[in-house]
């Protein structure tokens, strides 16, 4: 695979970097100046003790956390907690009552949302919004729009300029495509692609923004087992290859705890639990808000149920107890969640 240096509507190389259009870099994963646009550096995520209220009803009661750049970070909770909420909040589609929002020294609260992606913000939706009867290499393009500089009246007449600027555009939207895997798909209408396919030339899309932070709701929500396991190793090429910072919304707890570097947990619109995915699975506040255990002191079994599964078994070959490398059937591994037997067992 190679990747091109991104080019303006003139073609002309990001800021500080060399021209290198005539050639490319080979391998992977390739350099991280030839994929941020406009050598923009990827900054830190900081959201700042923000409330969110519609009327009387309070979705955010001052959530504070700061992601991370170039790491993958989940905000899990069960429904209604106020994951979405906080999407919208960071990409200007809804207002803070309070607090404050900043992608390094850019404070994002008051900015509209075609602003926030001007500063390098790509998301892409839970549900799918392609254009089905379009081809997917006119849906990728449709996340070029905030690059393009091209007027109406040239692109209208077909101007010289107006070509060169499509096909410059064009080439990046392959060069995208075949990064993740998509380019054997380019010139078929999305309608035709399955479910999966369709989940991933949505990322795409996001992707075809530049971002430095790319925000994904639920990504892997609908998908069988193995759509999962390639949505899941396409966040890490993302994160791992380009350098970009991947925020993600998702309920799907073995991917979560699979890719995330770190987890924010909310619950009823507070920030419950905050850290890396092994000590927060632990957490017995995020046992209590996904099992409704309430002050229970069961809640507290519970989570030393999970604790214990974390805990490395005896590796005598010849014991009839199972070693972590090999878990026998009814003993998950120290990786796994407590399974439901085990958890019902703790809290009796």
């Amino acid at each position: 695979m190679s990747i091109r240096v991104i080019a303006d509507d003139n073609g002309n190389s990001p800021a500080g970097h060399p021209d290198t259009r005539g050639s490319t870099a080979t391998g992977s994963p390739p350099s991280l100046h030839r994929v941020t646009p406009s050598g923009r550096q990827v900054e830190p995520l900081t959201i700042d003790v923000v409330t969110v209220r519609f009327r009387a009803i309070t979705a955010l009661s001052e959530v504070s956390l700061r992601v991370s750049p170039g790491s993958i970070h989940a905000v899990i909770g069960p429904n209604g907690a106020g994951k979405s909420t906080l999407f919208n909040a960071i990409s200007g589609v809804y207002r803070v009552a309070s607090g404050q929002i900043r992608l390094g020294p850019q404070a994002l609260t008051r900015m509209r949302p075609h602003q926030i992606a001007a500063l390098g913000v790509g998301r892409a939706f839970q549900n799918i919004a392609l254009s089905g009867t379009q081809t997917v290499a006119d849906n990728i393009m449709a996340g070029r729009h905030r690059l393009m500089r091209t007027g109406f009246l040239a692109s209208g007449l077909r101007l010289p300029s107006a070509r060169f600027a499509e096909r410059i555009h064009r080439e990046r939207v392959s060069e995208i495509a075949t990064f993740l895997g998509l380019d054997r798909l380019l010139d078929l209408p999305v309608a035709t692609l399955s479910y999966g396919d369709r989940k991933r030339v949505e990322v795409a899309r996001a992707l075809a923004c530049e971002p430095t932070l790319l925000l994904l709701d639920e990504p892997v929500a609908g998908m069988n087992a193995d759509e999962k396991q390639r949505m899941s190793g396409m966040i890490k090429k993302i994160r791992d290859a380009l350098g970009v910072t991947v925020l993600l919304v998702e309920h799907d707890m073995t991917m979560v705890m699979t890719i995330a570097d770190q987890v924010s947990v909310l619950d009823f619109g507070r920030l419950i639990a905050d850290g890396p995915p092994a000590r927060v699975r632990a957490d017995p506040a995020v046992v209590r808000a996904y099992l409704g255990a309430g002050d229970d002191p069961a809640a507290e079994r519970i989570s030393s149920a999970i604790r214990a599964q974390q805990k490395p078994a005896p590796t005598n070959p010849t014991s009839d107890h199972p070693s972590p490398d090999h878990p026998s059937p009814g003993h998950p591994s120290p990786d796994q969640p407590a399974s439901d037997h085990t958890v019902r067992k703790a809290a009796q």
